[in-house]
């Protein structure tokens, strides 16, 4: 196994482990009440916004939003879920996506093939009633996604760069630091092309 591949990270660079530790973390009725996003975050906004689009008005902004630029495990949750309807033609209401994750977990849960916990499922419900009521504008959904893939590509850089020092700190050859600049550049060069899209939705 090569450096480059023992530091590999999620697009967006965020390792996993993170997150699984934060889906674990709610077990008071208050902290249950707050998690996820603020409600000022985009990826809050983007979620809630995508719950009151129809699935033809969702799909650009879905197509264009990986789920692994979503940061926070219960919103990423909320965003799979919504994007698996929208791929069905479906529209995402509030809803449907909570019966949904019911066969659904996060795709970064710490045993992603287990169904929910009933815990987990109501911690899902009161998130979505959050995103769904605190929407400021379900006519920004595009906007919301241009934010969220900004912040997406930020990340990826600060990830992509302590990957490339991590890799001139370890025992890694010349040609081997070559490939995998050559690597980050595509990565980066992925995110912008992105958020280059997002900036022409409508």
């Amino acid at each position: 196994m090569t450096a480059a591949a023992r530091l590999e990270v999620l697009p967006g660079g965020r390792d996993t482990t993170p997150a699984e530790t934060d889906w674990e973390a709610p077990t008071t009725a208050a902290a249950t009440a707050t998690a996820g996003d603020s409600p000022w975050a985009p990826e809050h906004q983007l979620v809630g916004a995508l719950m009151w689009l129809p699935a033809e008005a969702a799909r650009p902004i879905i197509d264009l939003v990986p789920a692994a630029t979503i940061d926070q495990p219960i919103t990423r949750w909320a965003y799979e879920t919504i994007s698996h309807l929208v791929a069905e033609g479906r529209n995402p209401d509030p809803v449907l996506v909570l019966a949904t994750a019911q066969r659904r977990p996060c795709s970064i849960a710490l045993d992603a093939a287990a169904p929910p916990s009933a815990r987990r499922h109501h911690q899902l419900a009161v998130y979505l009633g959050r995103a769904y009521t605190e929407t400021v504008s379900a006519d920004n959904a595009a906007g919301y996604a241009r934010e969220v893939l900004e912040l997406a590509y930020r990340r990826a850089f600060a990830a992509c760069g302590e990957r490339m020092q991590a890799l001139a700190d370890a025992t890694a050859d010349r040609t081997e630091l070559t490939t995998e600049f050559a690597a980050i550049r595509a990565e980066l060069l992925s995110w912008w092309r992105r958020a280059e899209a997002a900036a022409e939705l409508r």
